[in-house]
């Protein structure tokens, strides 16, 4: 330093420190960690998306595979299938994507795809395994007569394993079933009910076929031979559960072949009692009357079949003196339906019978043909018999069988009641059963079924359309539920010219004039609001039949002629769930338990 020159105290260093940089830093640190998530995310869903798109192709492929029996490539498929479906749980699993599914807004299509994942997955791992490794023996033709004998030994094989499946398919179904589709964002929304359509109805097909595998072979006299009733069910005279039955069998089965053994016809073979013959519950007298139990044609007044099952086998038992094991009912419509797979048969009469003309020429044509009701009834049960013959044979394409077999049962035209409480249980809560739904259940039922009143067969020109929706949910998960029918007369302005055994005698209304008397029926612990009858109201009966209240409507309707019924209802608290609707089969196929979007969803 100079001399001279006077140092200079060095003033303290002092750091600056910026306001708020413990903000900035954690907002940057964030939106890095935001960054970092969000690129894991997209990559994770990426994939999982790649996956679940490759799963999906290689499920039709193993599908394909396993309809022509290719074991080996079915099995490999599997192997990629197995795979494809561990990546996309992989992917959409985990804590950040768990955290996801709880955030408002995009948490319930989070939580959506983690179900998918996981539920396809399961299906892969633990569902289609079993099926794979029988399918060299599974295809429809399992389903198919040898020479008028089901093979029941092969039956009995398969049945663990397809049982297995159906198990796992339920689970899953019922997991997926279980999303709130209003929660998906908009491009989920398709993909998701696709999926739930196909689980579904690989669900249904699964179930049906493994229930078939477990009691086909006892019912089918593997061990012991079994006596079947089997009843023809009339449409064009309408019952609750279809039609008048009218014509009916006597089947044997034994060791898987089936033979008619007689064929008759109600009301000649199997006379009205004067007195009724079964004793009637209360609700069963004071809704339907005493004749289901004095008139055979009247026993499906009721529309539970197991109960008209019940009546029929105490009134053959003593009419006819034959015990049978259990009833079998089939109707026209569901006749048509097979003879899709089985091609055309011939009649008695030399009539071809198609799936195009059976439903014409059985409920309407043969009475024009044939003045002579016995003739009329004889014509129908050989018809029956011919196409059962056809089907019990093998003829035709057993694929096609089945699955038209599987759509009759659906609109519950196929039904089945055995008097083994064992099987009987097995039987109940299924379609095919035919079992009036009773107790109160989440999923409420509503139904609406009819009888004719004037012993006609002008029920062959009714149109009926049956619509239901929920439009209300209170917080104690109560609907309130919409239902309307509307009936509709097709009969030509001339309908009174028509045989008197289609317009009947007149005796209950002019003829061509079809008188009906319905019944439309609440959940059970729900009640009727309102009830009308082409807008006018009429008063709530309070009447219940095993648990549901019920309200009845009887109108005429001359030819061209339209009647509407409507009923407002609540259901009782804690029932949440879609709700069912059931109703009677006319002549024209509708589906049948169908079920109504919820409004507490």
């Amino acid at each position: 330093m100079p001399p001279g020159r006077r140092s200079r105290p060095r003033r303290p260093k002092v750091r600056r420190r910026l306001k708020g940089s413990p903000v900035v830093w954690g907002l940057g640190l964030v939106a890095i960690a935001v960054i970092v998530v969000g690129v894991v995310l997209a990559r994770q869903a990426a994939t999982a998306k790649t996956a679940l798109n490759e799963a999906a192709d290689q499920a039709k492929t193993l599908q394909q595979q396993l309809t022509d029996g290719d074991t080996a490539g079915a099995t490999a498929t599997l192997a990629q299938l197995q795979a494809s479906t561990s990546t996309a749980r992989a992917n959409t699993d985990g804590p950040l994507w768990n955290g996801l599914s709880k955030l408002p807004f995009v948490g319930g299509s989070v939580d959506a795809v983690q179900v998918i994942s996981t539920s396809l997955d399961d299906i892969a791992v633990r569902g289609i395994p079993p099926v794979v490794k029988v399918s060299s023996s599974l295809d429809a033709d399992v389903f198919k007569p040898r020479n008028g004998r089901f093979n029941l030994a092969t039956l009995q094989t398969l049945a663990p394993s397809v049982t297995k499946a159906s198990q796992v398919l339920t689970i899953n179904r019922n997991k997926i079933l279980d999303i709130n589709t209003d929660d998906l964002i908009g491009p989920l929304k398709s993909p998701a009910a696709d999926l739930t359509d196909k689980i579904t109805s690989a669900q249904s097909a699964a179930s049906s076929a493994a229930q078939a595998m477990r009691l086909a072979p006892q019912m089918l006299g593997i061990d012991k031979k079994r006596t079947y009733l089997l009843i023809f069910q009339n449409n064009a005279e309408v019952r609750s559960t279809g039609g008048l039955p009218g014509a009916f069998a006597i089947l044997k089965a034994d060791k898987g072949k089936l033979t008619f053994t007689k064929q008759g016809a109600a009301g000649t073979d199997i006379p009205q009692y004067a007195d009724p013959f079964v004793k009637l519950t209360q609700d069963e007298s004071r809704v339907y009357g005493q004749l289901m139990a004095k008139d055979f044609r009247d026993i499906n007044f009721t529309p539970d079949f197991p109960r008209t099952a019940s009546i029929a086998r105490a009134m053959v038992d003593d009419k006819l003196g034959v015990k049978v094991d259990g009833v079998l009912s089939i109707d026209p419509v569901a006749l048509s339906f097979l003879l899709k797979g089985t091609g055309p048969i011939k009649a008695a009469d030399n009539t071809t019978l198609t799936s195009d003309n059976a439903v014409d020429i059985l409920l309407n044509d043969v009475y024009a043909r044939y003045p002579d009701p016995t003739k009329q009834d004889v014509f129908f049960a050989d018809s029956a018999k011919r196409i059962f013959d056809a089907v019990t044979h093998g003829k035709g394409d057993s694929r096609t069988v089945l699955e038209k077999l599987a759509k009759a049962a659906d609109e519950h035209r196929v039904l089945l009641w055995s008097a083994r409480k064992s099987e009987q249980a097995e039987l109940a809560p299924t379609e095919i059963s035919g079992a009036f739904p009773t107790g109160k259940a989440a999923h409420p039922q509503v139904g609406v079924y009819m009888n004719d009143s004037t012993a006609s067969k002008m029920q062959y020109y009714l149109d009926v359309d049956v619509s239901a929706r929920s439009v209300r949910c209170t917080s104690a998960g109560a609907q309130t539920i919409q239902l309307t029918t509307t009936y509709t007369s097709t009969a030509p302005a001339d309908a009174s010219e028509l045989p008197e055994y289609i317009t009947g005698n007149g005796f209950a209304s002019p003829q061509g004039t079809m008188v009906l008397d319905t019944r439309t029926f609440a959940p059970a612990g729900g009640t009727f609001v309102a009830f009308t009858l082409n807008n006018k109201f009429r008063p709530n009966n309070g009447v219940s039949f095993d648990g549901r209240p019920v309200n009845f409507a009887a109108f005429s309707l001359e030819p061209g002629a339209k009647v509407t019924v409507a009923a407002t209802m609540v259901t009782g608290k804690d029932q949440r769930g879609d709700v069912v609707l059931s109703r009677t089969p006319g002549i024209e196929s509708t589906p049948n338990g169908v079920t109504v979007r919820s409004s507490c969803r």
